[in-house]
């Protein structure tokens, strides 16, 4: 098999395949926050009365701004701060900034799960059952389909890989609801080795020469489960 074809398999399993291209944004998107949202003197009664009268209300006008400033600011300083999650499993390493939107963080779960089984899947070339519970579609497909390929053709990814969240956007108004994730993934020493015969230990395709990033699409399955149904990689890019 040709090494575009070999490889552009693979890293379809971990963003580096033309997949569906994730979903559009709308105006129900709710971005993650990733990181931690007067009279005169000499007038008459009538007009000191209503000098009196107006300067009241500016103290009261006034009195509401501040009461009202204080409530935003207040309100601001009591936004729950997004968790840090980071993990080291072998040679696979993660990272995300998750926010305390529900939605999004559940979406981010499953997506790390997805990672962590697919990339498990490409180097041991094993299937795994417990894939179906994180991605759906042309990503489950194509993530079983590579593991296939890789015995018939005795080939294996071999090294360490870092994943890290960088974005992660809630389209509420969507049927069904979808968080649209970019991540930046670091293959760049995970390069495809032979396995078997004469050449075994050899390499039949080189690692990428730079971290990339890739749009994920994670949508709510109708049993309530986030899955990882479509990945667009920038492969172009670098992160």
């Amino acid at each position: 098999m040709k090494r575009d074809q070999v490889y552009k398999g693979l890293m379809g399993v971990f963003g580096a395949c033309l997949l569906t291209a994730a979903a559009g944004c709308s105006s129900g998107q709710k971005p993650a926050a990733l990181a931690p949202a007067g009279g005169s003197a000499t007038g008459s009664a009538g007009s000191s009365s209503a000098a009196s009268t107006s300067a009241t209300t500016a103290a009261s006008s006034s009195s509401a701004a501040s009461s009202s400033s204080s409530a935003v600011a207040s309100s601001s300083s009591s936004a729950p701060a997004p968790t840090s999650v980071s993990t080291t499993k072998g040679g696979w390493s993660y990272s995300a900034s998750v926010p305390a939107d529900t939605s999004i963080a559940a979406a981010i779960t499953a997506f790390q799960h997805y990672a962590d089984v697919s990339y498990e899947m490409a180097v041991t070339v094993k299937q795994s059952n417990d894939l179906v519970n994180y991605a759906d579609g042309n990503v489950l497909t194509l993530a079983q389909n590579f593991v296939t390929q890789e015995r018939q053709n005795s080939i294996a990814q071999k090294g360490p890989e870092g994943i890290k969240v960088m974005t992660a956007t809630l389209d509420s108004n969507a049927k069904p609801p979808v968080v649209t994730i970019t991540a930046c993934t670091d293959d760049t020493k995970l390069p495809m080795i032979i396995t078997y015969g004469p050449k075994k230990g050899q390499i039949s395709a080189p690692a990428p020469t730079h971290p990339y990033p890739s749009v994920y699409r994670v949508h709510l399955s109708t049993d309530g489960k986030w899955r990882v149904n479509a990945v667009t990689p920038q492969s172009d890019k670098t992160c």
